[in-house]
């Protein structure tokens, strides 16, 4: 037996093993209620701006921290904003909700490094993952780019929750990563793990987020385009944030467990009616929009 096959075996999960994991899961705290009121509005049509204003009036430490990120030169607001509803003015309503849904999302997260997963590197790849998926979306001209912003954001949001319920896992898988130079999934499937997305959309769910997110948390490893059970309109997103993702790790934008060469293959440029000869133009974008996110960082981390 191969020294790869032998270490699946010794990892692999008895269906006991998954239960207890699932019901794990429980344990994950529900969002904070300003957070899941944001996130009824973002579904509501006929939810205003004012709405959300009333409701961040509620959390001072929210709003203030919202305030911070947007004051960062990354939204570049002429002379800056002192309140919420000057925000929404210059940001728009969209905007204002995903930051606060993201901002919920991860502070119900340990922000505790170890020495084989670091939060800070966490961080500074799904932030690098959320300002490509931005760039790329804007560039398809989708109609919320800010939307593939939160996508990219969340979409490692499975590996924090396996880092709150099964530490001593993910630590293995990571160490496993960084031995053989590979992808976090790799050493999941090998190991018959659930995975991370799987693990993500299950918590994004009992969270109530609008269902591109936990599509783009679910299958943000996977070419979408012919899977028909996949709303045709997420699919964009979605892939960008796989592209996104990709450029990450190519890049070493931060690190969440994937020590892989980060190749971009033909069926993630497809879609988006790219080239390899623009990837370039994008990594030089992604770049300085990095240098104006740094604001973020502090935030999450």
């Amino acid at each position: 037996m191969s020294p790869k096959n032998a270490a699946a075996r010794q990892h692999t999960h008895s269906n006991s093993e998954y239960g207890d994991l699932l019901e794990k899961l429980n344990d994950i705290p529900t969002l904070p209620v300003v957070a899941m009121k944001v996130n009824q509005l973002i579904s509501d049509p006929t939810s205003s701006s004012s709405d959300i204003a009333e409701v961040l009036k509620k959390d001072q430490v929210l709003t203030a921290k919202i305030l911070r990120l947007v004051n960062s030169p990354y939204y570049a607001i002429p002379g800056g904003v002192t309140d919420v509803q000057r925000a929404l003015a210059f940001l728009g309503f969209n905007t204002l909700a995903q930051l606060v849904l993201s901002l919920s999302v991860f502070s119900l997260f340990s922000s505790v490094d170890d020495e084989d997963f670091s939060m800070m590197d966490f961080w500074r790849h799904a932030l690098g993952t959320a300002v490509c998926s931005e760039i790329l979306a804007k560039r398809l001209k989708l109609p919320k780019p800010e939307e593939a912003f939160t996508c990219g954001l969340l979409h490692d949001v499975g590996k924090l929750v396996l880092h709150e319920i099964d530490p001593k896992r993910l630590k293995e898988v990571v160490r496993e990563t960084r031995m053989r130079s590979c992808t976090f999934v790799e050493v999941e499937r090998e190991w018959d793990l659930p995975g991370h997305s799987f693990l993500g959309e299950v918590i994004a769910t009992k969270w109530g987020l609008p269902q591109v997110i936990r599509l783009a948390i679910r299958y943000h490893h996977f070419d979408v385009s012919k899977m028909d059970t996949i709303l045709s309109s997420a699919k964009p997103i979605i892939q960008c944030v796989r592209l996104a993702n990709t450029i990450c790790v190519k890049n070493q934008i931060g690190n969440s467990g994937d020590r892989s060469t980060g190749e971009i293959t033909p069926d993630m440029l497809a879609p988006l009616k790219l080239q390899k000869s623009d990837i370039a133009s994008i990594e030089e974008q992604l770049t300085k929009d990095m240098e104006r996110a740094g604001a973020f960082l502090s935030n999450y981390a």
